[in-house]
Order: C-alpha cells, then sequence, then structure tokens
C-alpha cells in the first residue's frame, strides 16, 4: 500500500527548508506577496462599502451583536460601519488578498519549485501528467472560491472566544494543502495516479497545511509560508508518487479507485 508516514512529512519539511533557501526560491517569495497586496488594495478600493453593507444587514438580526455594539457605543464606536466593520472588512480582505496571492503563487511558482525539487531530488521520476496547466488553473479557481465563501460565512464566529485562532487554523490548513497538492504532482503524475495519492494521502498534506497555517501567525512568517508550502508540498507528493510506482513495479499496488472508497490496492 502506497501510505506516507509522519517521517516522510518531517523529510519533507527539512527538504523544503533546504529548497526553500536557495536563491531562486527566495526570489520567487516576492510574487504572492506583490499579487497579494495590489489585491488587496484594489478590494479596499472596490469591495469595502459592499461588504460593510453586507455584515450592517446581517448583524442586524443577530442579539447578542447588537449587545456588542451597544458596549461599545461608550466608547464612540455607536454603528456597524464604525470600529467593528473595519475590523471585520479588513480581516476578510485581507484574508481574500492573501489567498489571491497563494493563488498566483500556486500558478507562477510551483513549475519553478516542480522543476528545481525533480531535478534535483526526484531525477528519474517520470513525467507523464497532461493538461498540468489547465488543471492547476482550475484547482486554484475552485480552492480560492471556496476559502472567500467559507471566510466570509464564518467570519461573525471571530466573536466568539479562541474561534479566530481555530478558524484560521482550518481555513490556512485548508488553503495551504488544497492550493499546493494539486500543482506538486500534476506535471508527473496521471490521473489515476493523482487521484489515489490524493485520496491516500489527506492526512499528510492537512498535516503541511496546518503547520504553514501555524507558521503564519508568527510575525512576518505568512510572507514565506505561500511559496514554503508549494515547496514542501512538492517533496511529499513526489517522494509519494516514487514510493508509489516503485510499488507498482513490484506488483503491490494499482492506482484504480475503488467505487466504495476502501482501500484501493490490489496484490
Amino acid at each position: 500500500m502506497s501510505r506516507t508516514t509522519p517521517l516522510d512529512t518531517a523529510e519533507s519539511f527539512r527538504k523544503g527548508l533546504i529548497t526553500q533557501l536557495q536563491p531562486r526560491m527566495l526570489f520567487a517569495v516576492a510574487i504572492p506577496f506583490v499579487v497579494g497586496l495590489l489585491s488587496i488594495i484594489v478590494l479596499l478600493m472596490y469591495a469595502w462599502d459592499p461588504l460593510d453593507t453586507w455584515f450592517y444587514s446581517s448583524a442586524a438580526e443577530w442579539a447578542w451583536f447588537q449587545k456588542v455594539q451597544a458596549s461599545l457605543g461608550g466608547w464612540g464606536f455607536s454603528t456597524m460601519s464604525g470600529w467593528i466593520a473595519w475590523l471585520l472588512s479588513l480581516i476578510a480582505l485581507t484574508a481574500i488578498g492573501g489567498v489571491i496571492g497563494l493563488a498566483a503563487a500556486a500558478i507562477v511558482v510551483t513549475p519553478l519549485a516542480v522543476k528545481y525539487i525533480s531535478k534535483n531530488y526526484f531525477p528519474n521520476l517520470e513525467r507523464r501528467g497532461e493538461n498540468a496547466n489547465t488543471v492547476s488553473i482550475i484547482n486554484a479557481v475552485k480552492v480560492s472560491s471556496i476559502f472567500i465563501i467559507g471566510w466570509l460565512i464564518t467570519l461573525p464566529l471571530w466573536f466568539i472566544p479562541f474561534m479566530s485562532i481555530a478558524l484560521s487554523l482550518f481555513w490556512g490548513a485548508y488553503a495551504f494543502s488544497h492550493m499546493c497538492q494539486v500543482d506538486a504532482i500534476v506535471e508527473h503524475a496521471t490521473a489515476e495516479e493523482r487521484k489515489y495519492i490524493l485520496s491516500r494521502n489527506k492526512k499528510g498534506f492537512w498535516t503541511i497545511g496546518l503547520v504553514c497555517a501555524a507558521l503564519t501567525l508568527i510575525p512576518f512568517m505568512g510572507l514565506v509560508m505561500p511559496v514554503f508550502s508549494i515547496i514542501v508540498c512538492t517533496h511529499y507528493g513526489l517522494n509519494s508518487l516514487q514510493q508509489l510506482r516503485a510499488e507498482r513495479a513490484n506488483g503491490g499496488v494499482t492506482t484504480r479507485l475503488p467505487q466504495n472508497g476502501n482501500n484501493a490496492h490490489l496484490s
């Protein structure tokens, strides 16, 4: 059975750190930062008022929120368009701009990372992927859409103690893992191999995403994580693919996924 271990995940982080320190990868950090920053500026210009209106109309139905608003009235924040709306809008638009930057990195930086990693760590791994650019773009749009919708829907829950941290970790882990896991192997894996690896290694990719999301809570680490998560997922994904093909060569596994979703391997 082709299933990577926690040691494989840890080794991917170790190799990922080494790869991240390469000059071309350090330079690549600027790409998601610039795209994300420009996206935030555009969103602040054109999406701030509609978002504030949406928060206001939604909060009018929340009795608990009205109590919070009333308690802040003595501090000069007597309306929804005051400090609370400003904070929520800033959090929402910053996160959306960040995921747009991550999507740009997935499309632009991943081919650079895959080329370097495959050449230096997996030189004998054959490229069998098809329509890599199309698959990558579709995945980026899908993950970005789910993130944006989910982030906006769950944003009011930030008023519950500790939920801001929990939701940041969850959605960060989702974005980092799901944005990067497909691009990591799309150039090398066939469609069947890709489905198999993503099905059998969900936990590993989620672990990588969760660790990267946690690291973004450290000041300035969020600038590096988009590219670093791509690099780590590429190491992890290509290693999983290499193990899969080695086991297939030994007659121990096939990539055909069963209908019932159970273990996808045959002797």
